[in-house]
């Protein structure tokens, strides 16, 4: 596995592999590595014929300092790790080589879904996440660019980026992944003490209960209460602070407030468990 810190490195191998017209599979991280990530990696190299995973924590999709400074890092452990898999290359640079003084960033605002959920909760997060994803594109021009569906909103997002400005990339979802709990796997999960961890476990607990209510009852109602039981529980947890609780349609990441046949939809959770904030969702069947 060749670890490459500098972007004139990396772009001298990309323009090898793509003169061999060989397909690249990328999978931007942002370290502190878990299971999650270890199945993107092994899904990327299992499509294409050459696979880079980069580790880079980036500033600029951080609104709030202390979560950025108390971000998980654990950058030996992650190459030890990536090493172990069909990982062919691992790009770690620093902010110089992604934030040079000339590079100008953009404010990117193309869907209204930048601005809602995790948008409003965390100002600029999504137009940070998506000045880096196209730099890390244009450096490693994968063919495929795979991402967990943990993080759906930004997963949508990204989607929609590619689509509306005609990259030539396939962006591949793959399922999140979670602990023996139900937890599901977060580079943040690292900072919760073991009460936390515990505490944790509601999330996905109240995503089960709201999908099983919803899917046995009429599909013309039950959102509304479904939501105030939710919001009512953890309002007694002393641990848990809701940030929000919605139902989407997966196709146009609109809000629903009655469920049709026929239609994708997705509930998504959002909650600081202690001084750690997580997120996630599972789809409605």
């Amino acid at each position: 596995m060749k670890i490459v810190k500098n972007i004139k490195c990396l772009q001298e191998i990309v323009f090898q592999i793509k003169k061999k017209k060989q397909s690249i599979g990328f999978i931007p991280t942002m370290g502190s590595l878990h299971a999650g990530h270890l199945s993107l990696i092994e899904a990327a190299a299992s499509e294409n014929d050459f696979t880079i995973c980069s580790i880079y924590i980036n500033p600029t999709q951080f609104n709030d300092k202390n979560d950025f400074n108390t971000y998980p890092r654990s950058y030996e452990t992650d190459i030890e790790l990536l090493k172990s898999l069909d990982c062919d290359l691992v790009f770690l640079p620093n902010d110089k080589e992604m934030y040079p003084s000339n590079k100008s960033i953009v404010n990117y605002n193309f869907t209204f879904c930048m601005n809602i959920l995790e948008g409003e909760k965390r100002p600029g997060h999504f137009s940070g996440v998506i000045n880096i994803v196209n730099t890390l594109f244009n450096l490693t021009r994968p063919s495929r660019a795979y991402f967990g569906e943990k993080d759906y909103q930004q997963l949508w997002i990204i989607k929609s980026f590619v689509k509306n400005f005609q990259l030539p990339i396939k962006i591949r979802s793959c399922p999140t992944i979670r602990d023996s709990t139900g937890l599901a796997l977060s580079s943040r999960n690292d900072n919760l003490n073991k009460e936390e961890k515990v505490q944790a476990i509601h999330l996905f607990k109240t995503l089960q209960n709201f999908k099983l209510n919803l899917e046995s009852k009429s599909p013309k109602g039950g959102i509304i209460d479904l939501k105030k039981n939710s919001i009512d529980f953890f309002t007694k947890n002393s641990l848990i602070k809701l940030d929000y609780i919605e139902i989407i349609d997966e196709e146009n990441f609109s809000f629903v407030t009655r469920i049709k046949k026929n239609i994708k939809y997705r509930i998504l959770i959002a909650a600081h468990v202690g001084r750690t904030r997580l997120i996630d969702n599972i789809p409605i069947g």
